[in-house]
């Protein structure tokens, strides 16, 4: 059940020296529900220990709000395979309230007590065949053993090399390469109807909904559209802003800073 109260992230790319987000986390009201809209870490894979321990810092922040909000993390293209973090380490976590989303499990569907339908995913869904496969690779159960043994046997030095040239990639914003926003939701809003919205209506899913709501980040937009019955949210990025997003209080938009 999505509450109407609920507070989103995405894109927050955490690195080790980042103090304010981890103080943005600790300061997250208590009782919220959070969506953690994927790539909230800069470079995590849950199998890899030296991933883990670089980004322990915020792994515990998370699991300590596990205690006093309900979590949907929604796992981006920058942190993954986080499932089993928590045991590995005996983390202290409450597991009703962490629920874990990979990217083969997305976009999820809620509803609310308004008959609307929420369709969330990290955003980096549809984007042609070459990154499907590349993303289904990544996350591939026996690479990821692999890659869990070579970092044990090169005492983490493989993780560092390929965490430092990722770190020399650019973290842009929307605008510093695009301008065609409304170009750009119109084709985001068609994709999701094609692949889900249509296919919910077909089979009897989305029966009597009055609106649908579509969620994301990877884009670092910041931009939300209304069209017909279809509320498009393109979250910011919490990299540049460390500031959670709520809903607007008309056509499901979310725009609200701070609450």
């Amino acid at each position: 059940m999505m509450e109407e109260s609920a507070i989103f992230i995405a894109d927050s790319h955490f690195k080790q020296d980042d103090t304010e987000l981890l103080e943005f986390f600790l300061n997250i009201p208590k009782g919220r529900q959070v969506f953690l809209m994927g790539d909230i870490f800069h470079l995590l894979i849950g199998s890899i220990n030296e991933s883990c321990i670089h980004n322990m810092k915020l792994i515990n922040a998370i699991a300590l709000l596990t205690h006093t909000n309900q979590i949907i993390f929604l796992e981006g293209n920058h942190d993954f395979d986080i499932k089993n973090i928590w045991n590995r380490y005996n983390i202290n976590i409450n597991k009703q309230n962490l629920h874990i989303f990979s990217y083969i499990e997305q976009p999820i569907i809620l509803k609310d007590n308004k008959n609307n339908l929420f369709i969330l995913a990290h955003g980096d869904l549809w984007i042609g065949k070459k990154y499907y496969i590349y993303r289904n690779f990544i996350n591939n159960s026996l690479l990821l053993l692999f890659f869990r043994y070579i970092d044990k046997l090169s005492c983490g030095i493989i993780y560092k090399k390929i965490y430092m040239r990722i770190c020399k990639k650019m973290i842009a914003e929307f605008s510093f390469f695009r301008t065609d926003y409304e170009i750009f939701m119109h084709k985001r809003i068609e994709k999701y109807n094609n692949f889900v919205i249509d296919i919910l209506v077909k089979n009897g899913i989305a029966k009597n909904v009055s609106s649908f709501c579509i969620i994301e980040g990877h884009y670092h937009l910041g931009k939300s559209y209304y069209k017909n019955n279809i509320a498009y949210n393109a979250l910011k990025s919490c990299y540049f802003y460390k500031e959670y997003l709520t809903f607007k209080k008309d056509k499901l938009l979310i725009e609200v800073k701070n609450g």
